[in-house]
């Protein structure tokens, strides 16, 4: 209905047949202009009762009786007419939507100003009484009884015309089709419709109709060419500017590159100052120790000397070993390694510090079952008061430690003594020692309950060694390198039984390899491959290398369905998926605060999946969820009962039992 109100034509239109009345009539003039009435039935009938030579037969008549039943606002037959004051007709629908809500209206043909009085103002208005007559004739009256009585007005209706013979007829609606220019009704076969357009013209108003398209060609043609210069100019300036770019660019990645290659001089410097400051103080060490072992030899050797000269050599022995004894063990006990996002060498010290620790929150209620959900679990380690039931002290620098699944039996890795203790808890007694005779460092300590078999990664050897759960040596497997299977310095050990495999973390590879039990490798964690630019020969090249995320990892923790790996040299706890080996999530930083980390060393992982990590630097314990939400911190630097000088090994019991065993306290802690 909105676009026929905006498309509405003149009520009043130009026959679209006067050619047709001129050849008939045979007059040259043309015809002369059709009176316009006020009342649209008395124009029609003053068409319908014109002489014949004013009146087209058969189709003008049906055009003017289009016109006279025809509603200018719908361009539908009348239905219901309703006459304005200005004699216009309209249908009550029509009419209704025209006027809405308006106060005061305009007549949509002569524009007459009609004010609306009331809610029934269009009602109230006086119906067209000769349109009526005239649908009614037709048979297209409004009254619904009329068809009822003569079934033969739902036909379509034809009227007789003057002159014709009574069998022939006319269809109402022949009238054709209406200009969108002039408004003039035309036969289909006078009428143009444009394509571009969507509109019909008559023949004069189509042609009209192409000059206006011609001349809108040129305007077009104007506007390309324009167009086509505004694009020209702009890709010369487009060019100039990528060629500036470019230019800069290259600037300024020799400008970085230059940077770059003067920070890693600088660097190397550094680290070759670093290594000549180890061998000098390695060299001083070992001549004190050859000057050591020369006094002893020779003094071992001397039967002559008296028996006070002899208690008084040995006593300045005694007393040179211990301190070279001491010297030999803090050397190299700096960490320092290289921070790849920072492009520097971070040295820390290792020396301890007190870092921030929490008390333990007064205990509520008691749970019966820790291990009922994370939230009685949560509580638990939140209230649970972290002093020693025990502390075993026959061990001169314990490392890793473990419970057999077998026995329940402690093993605990004697670092400097080059074997594993065994130790019965009951009575902290030491019943096995395992050990062979290329075991230099053992580190760390697995099992593979399936399989029966006990697995120690030896640091300076760079292997793992297997035992039987009986304590026989079974095999080596690995040895020094970087390709897969081999390693370099490895420390922490991990198996899982459910698929029988070994995910040993390959510190000085700065990766996590995944093996089977006789070494064959599998995976590994931590590293991929991308393309890495290369000048050889003042030319750049791409090259596939592998590259990896973790920097100097030493502990790994496996579980049902993930991987965590401890990055010491970064700082951060890293979760993986055991399936496709990709990155949950990440956690921690370099510092002395709740959540921060200081070389951690060792972690562990409890029956629920909480993270226990000994942040070996600031001398405590850390707790975390899977999520990384912080638990609790529990520990600091010292000797007393609770507190650690440098955290080595760390185990979690499925009873909770946590024990912690402490390389510069030469102690096993059960907590």
């Amino acid at each position: 209905m909105a676009e026929k109100l905006k498309k509405k034509p003149s009520f009043f239109k130009r026959w679209s047949s006067q050619k047709d009345i001129v050849k008939e009539s045979g007059r040259n003039t043309p015809p002369s202009p059709q009176p316009q009435f006020r009342s649209p039935i008395y124009a029609s009938l003053s068409r319908a009762t014109g002489s014949n030579a004013m009146m087209k037969p058969r189709k003008l008549s049906a055009g003017g009786l289009n016109d006279l039943v025809q509603c200018p606002l719908c361009l539908e037959v009348f239905h219901n007419p309703k006459m304005l004051p200005c004699q216009h007709t309209f249908c009550l629908a029509c009419l209704t939507v025209y006027i809405a809500d308006q106060p005061i209206i305009d007549c949509p043909i002569c524009y007459t100003r009609i004010q609306i009085r009331g809610p029934n103002y269009v009602n109230d208005l006086p119906s067209n009484l000769y349109i009526d007559s005239l649908l009614t004739y037709v048979g297209l009256g409004n009254d619904a009884d009329a068809e009822a009585k003569n079934p033969t007005l739902s036909a379509p209706t034809t009227l007789p015309v003057n002159g014709s013979t009574p069998g022939q007829s006319v269809e109402l609606f022949a009238g054709g089709t209406r200009c969108s220019q002039c408004k003039t009704v035309c036969d289909a076969v006078d009428v143009c419709s444009c394509v571009h357009c969507k509109m019909s013209f008559c023949r004069v108003c189509w042609a009209q109709h192409l000059d206006d398209m011609r001349t809108q060609i040129g305007s077009i043609l104007k506007q390309l060419e324009s167009a086509s210069n505004r694009l020209e100019h702009k890709t010369e300036h487009f060019t100039d500017r990528c060629e500036r770019i470019t230019e800069q660019i290259n600037v300024a990645a020799e400008e970085k590159i230059s940077a770059i290659i003067a920070e890693k001089e600088k660097l190397l410097k550094e680290t070759v100052d670093l290594q000549k400051t180890g061998d000098l103080t390695a060299l001083a060490l070992k001549s004190s120790l050859e000057e050591a072992k020369a006094v002893a030899t020779r003094e071992m050797a001397d039967t002559k000397t008296d028996d006070e000269r002899k208690v008084a050599t040995f006593v300045n022995l005694h007393q040179n070993a211990l301190q070279i004894l001491s010297e030999v063990s803090k050397w190299d006990t700096d960490s320092f390694v290289f921070d790849k996002e920072g492009f520097r060498i971070e040295i820390d010290s290792a020396t301890p510090v007190d870092a921030e620790s929490d008390d333990p929150i007064p205990e509520g209620a008691k749970q019966n079952n820790p291990l009922e959900s994370e939230d009685t679990l949560f509580l638990h380690y939140r209230s649970r008061n972290f002093v020693p039931h025990y502390v075993w002290r026959k061990a001169s620098r314990p490392g890793g430690v473990a419970i057999s699944p077998w026995s329940g039996h402690l093993y605990v890795c004697g670092m400097d003594i080059h074997c594993v203790l065994v130790v019965e808890r009951s009575q902290a007694k030491v019943v096995r020692r395992l050990t062979n005779e290329d075991m230099l460092c053992p580190v760390q300590i697995a099992f593979m309950k399936s399989l029966g078999e006990v697995y120690v990664t030896d640091k300076w050897k760079h292997c793992i060694h297997v035992f039987s759960k009986d304590g026989e040596f079974l095999r080596t497997v690995g040895q020094k390198g970087s390709r897969p299977g081999m390693f370099r310095s490895p420390e922490g050990i991990a198996t899982d039984n459910a698929n029988q495999l070994l995910y040993v973390v390959d510190t000085g590879n700065d990766r996590v390899q995944i093996l089977q039990p006789d070494g064959k490798f599998v995976d590994h964690l931590g590293v991929a491959s991308k393309l890495q630019p290369i000048n050889t020969t003042s030319v750049w090249t791409s090259s596939e290398v592998n590259c990896t995320e973790l920097n100097a990892p030493t502990s790994v923790a496996v579980t049902s369905d993930r991987v965590i790996v401890l990055d010491s040299g970064n700082k951060r706890i890293k979760i993986y998926n055991k399936e496709n080996k990709s990155k949950i999530i990440e956690f921690g930083s370099m510092g002395q605060r709740k959540g921060q980390f200081r070389q951690p060393e060792v972690l562990a992982v409890d029956p629920l999946g909480f993270i226990l990590v000994g942040d070996s630097g600031n001398c405590r314990v850390q707790v975390f969820k899977q999520n990384g939400q912080l638990v609790r911190v529990f520990g600091g630097v010292g000797s007393a009962p609770g507190r650690f000088g440098w955290i080595s090994g760390i185990y979690v019991t499925k009873q909770l039992d946590v024990i912690i065993s402490d390389t510069k306290n030469h102690c096993v802690n059960f907590f």
